[in-house]
């Protein structure tokens, strides 16, 4: 396991790893309604969609990193409909109904006109991808599920073509700020995954090879009217505690009362909690990556040895 970018408190690295085996067990519970309570994530999807607007793209397939029940990799084939696109997700649940929404969108005619669309299921951190192949991975709310962060950021960099695009979207460390509070107040640990800063994220890419990241962040509210819809969207979507150091065991009864008695209400007993939305791009660089595996800068040199010519 690796630490996870951005802890900041000077804890142990292990107190900050996700368990790669957890993340796709979870969202394997979820697969078969998915789509049920994926409101917050086709809303982050959507706002993260309009940013290709302006964006002019390389030549090459598309991947959907994380690609869930397969939403934004449709809407990915129409956007660029003469191109490959992928979907990859861990659980293979999830991928298999991609599959089946990807069937059900296209008419016959269709299936035979357009380029292929795939999906397959894979672990984030053992990513089965080619070199230079890529011109656009593209991935929704997945990028803090990552249980190897640096090297993953380095394999998504290596699987894209020279001038493709890193575009993501990741919760920021503020994201459910008020369940950490409620279980600090109950006597409990911490009841969510690590989450890095959107400055550490954007240091990392440029670690991995990463050309000029551009990364911004909002933060959305999200009004529940009780906490068992609360936890039912958490739940439904796969987005449960998935730390590799979280709790053995389930809490008691009482002790999970105490803990959600504790989270703040409005006067109608509703409960609201924080969603940051860490936001990022990044380009390959055209000549491949601008820095080592090492993190030293790599400076190509051109036409040494090169015969000069005019006057001197």
């Amino acid at each position: 396991m690796e630490q996870q970018i951005g802890s900041g408190t000077g804890a142990s690295p292990e107190a900050y790893a996700i368990d790669a085996r957890a993340v796709r067990l979870h969202r394997e519970r979820a697969a078969a309604r998915y789509g049920e309570f994926a409101a917050v994530a086709d809303e982050v999807g959507a706002r993260m969609f309009e940013r290709l607007e302006m964006i002019r793209l390389p030549d090459g397939p598309v991947l959907d990193l994380g690609c869930a029940s397969g939403r934004w990799t449709r809407a990915l084939g129409q956007r660029y409909p003469g191109r490959d696109v992928f979907g990859l997700d861990p659980s293979a649940g999830l991928a298999r109904a991609a599959v089946d929404g990807m069937a059900e969108s296209r008419k016959w005619w269709q299936s035979m006109r357009r380029p292929a669309s795939r999906f397959f299921c894979a672990d984030f951190d053992r990513l089965p991808l080619r070199p230079s192949t890529f011109s656009l991975i593209w991935s929704n709310l997945a990028a803090h599920w990552f249980s190897r962060p640096a090297s993953t950021w380095r394999e998504l960099g290596a699987a894209l073509r020279g001038g493709g695009l890193l575009m993501f979207s990741c919760a920021g460390p503020d994201t459910l700020v008020e369940l950490r509070q409620a279980w600090r107040t109950a006597g409990l640990g911490v009841p969510t995954v690590p989450l890095a800063d959107m400055h550490d994220i954007g240091d990392a890419l440029v670690h991995a090879g990463f050309s000029a990241p551009v990364m911004d962040m909002e933060t959305l509210t999200l009004q529940y009217r009780d906490a068992d819809r609360l936890f039912g969207d958490l739940r439904g979507v796969g987005a449960t505690q998935a730390a590799a150091r979280r709790s053995p065991g389930m809490l008691t009864p009482r002790v999970w009362r105490r803990a959600v008695d504790a989270l703040p209400r409005d006067p109608q007993g509703g409960i609201a909690v924080t969603l940051e939305v860490v936001y990022g791009h990044a380009w390959w660089p055209e000549a491949g990556p601008s820095k080592t595996r090492d993190g030293l800068d790599v400076v190509r040199i051109h036409g040494l040895g090169a015969k000069q010519s005019g006057r001197r």
